[in-house]
């Protein structure tokens, strides 16, 4: 482990802006506990932050202080394998709603338990839905983002959200899209969207 402050900031700047507790304790020639150590020690300097407790995951704010803006959907990649940015966040997104999200809505297989992240609701799924996800990405990325079309379904069928009329952007929605993927879910129009959907068809 590097024995002066000088050369712990020099094996910082060497690790990428998104990394692991393993990362940097190979960087740093130590093991996980001495890692652990130099990443407080890092983190008490405001070098280093993550995007949740007991992560295991850190962003390097002395290669880039703007990493935790600039870099978290690779953190997400890291942490949560097969998640997609989807529910009221992927509708937004799209530009199908007025309605502003306060935190992000990422779907992700479903497991026991998942960790607890600044400013992200995560959603477990079952399998058959994240296989059929796949065919659904809007934008590819470290956290592809779902179509609003499969996205917005999804949040009906879930109770999640079933926004108001006044709330969608009728201009911005593909008709056909949307009732495609309501029939994914074997779902009907919502009645209230159904004046809407007629006069956009």
């Amino acid at each position: 482990m590097p024995t002066n402050r000088t050369s712990a900031l020099e094996r910082l700047r060497e690790l990428p802006e998104v990394f692991t507790l393993d990362a940097a304790a190979a960087s740093l020639g130590c093991g996980q506990r001495m890692a652990l150590t130099q990443l407080e020690q890092w983190r008490n300097r405001g070098l280093v932050t993550s995007p949740g407790p007991r992560l295991g995951i850190h962003f390097n704010l002395l290669r880039n202080p703007r990493a935790i803006e600039e870099r978290r959907m690779e953190a997400l990649a890291l942490l949560l394998p097969g998640a997609v940015v989807g529910g009221p966040s992927a509708v937004h997104g799209a530009g199908w709603t007025t309605q502003i999200p306060r935190r992000i809505d990422i779907m992700v297989p479903s497991r026991p338990s998942f960790p607890e992240l600044d400013g992200i609701d995560i959603h477990g799924r079952p399998q058959p839905w994240v296989e059929a996800a796949k065919n659904w990405i809007a934008l590819p990325g470290p956290v592809p983002w779902l179509d609003p079309a499969y996205a917005l379904a999804d949040c009906v069928d879930q109770g999640i959200w079933t926004p108001d009329p006044d709330d969608i952007e009728w201009d911005e929605v593909d008709p056909a899209t949307l009732r495609r993927a309501l029939e994914h879910f074997a779902l009907d129009i919502p009645e209230k969207w159904k004046a809407e959907m007629v006069l956009i068809a």
